[in-house]
């Protein structure tokens, strides 16, 4: 499998670009994104995923490995191909995709040509616990809202899931009693 390819950028077509890289042009799919900040003549690195069917052996490029995880986690829901996984990046910045996802909102992947209502909505199903794992990983934790989840956690919730909750809420310097029961308030919005 090819993994990873440096060159030069001999021919741009409307959805891809040639690579030319130890005197072998390789067909590279791009985001629109990435496609629009790439030029002819210009020495460009991609991380690559080879797609590989009976009639073809395409080549995805991206820009970095988070770029290319969050591509296979998109190609992994039943109904999302590859093209439309490269129009869902095209879409918005990934942190800000997570976000939706996370938050539930498939209207804004709606928004992809390829991508109905069920299958935006199945995207959101399949991927909201991944990247919630993923964001909340990054959040640091107060002594009161480790308390807070902890509480919510013995409720029945979710450990991610209460992260997920406090990561919402507006930061706030109430007492415990209080942040527990505008966290269940946020839960009981959703």
């Amino acid at each position: 499998m090819i993994a990873y390819i440096k060159g030069k950028i001999l021919k741009k077509m409307a959805k891809s670009v040639i690579l030319l890289a130890d005197n072998i042009g390789y067909e590279v799919h791009l985001s629109e994104k990435e496609l629009g900040q790439t030029n002819i003549d210009q020495e460009k690195e991609f991380f690559i995923f080879s797609y590989i069917k009976e009639d073809a052996f395409d080549l995805y490029g991206f820009n970095d490995l988070i770029e290319l995880d969050f591509f296979k986690k998109l190609i992994s829901v039943s109904g999302v191909g590859p093209k439309s996984a490269l129009n869902v990046l095209a879409l918005a910045e990934i942190e800000e995709l997570k976000r939706a996802i996370t938050s539930g909102d498939a209207t804004m992947l709606q928004q992809v040509s390829g991508i109905g209502k069920k299958t935006a909505e199945r995207l959101v199903v399949e991927l909201k616990e991944k990247f919630i794992s993923d964001l909340s990983d990054q959040i640091v934790i107060n002594n009161v809202d480790q308390q807070v989840v902890d509480a919510l956690v013995s409720l029945g919730y979710k450990e991610l899931e209460a992260k997920d909750v406090l990561k919402s809420m507006p930061p706030s310097e109430a007492d415990l009693a209080s942040r527990i029961k505008e966290a269940l308030r946020y839960i009981n919005k959703k």
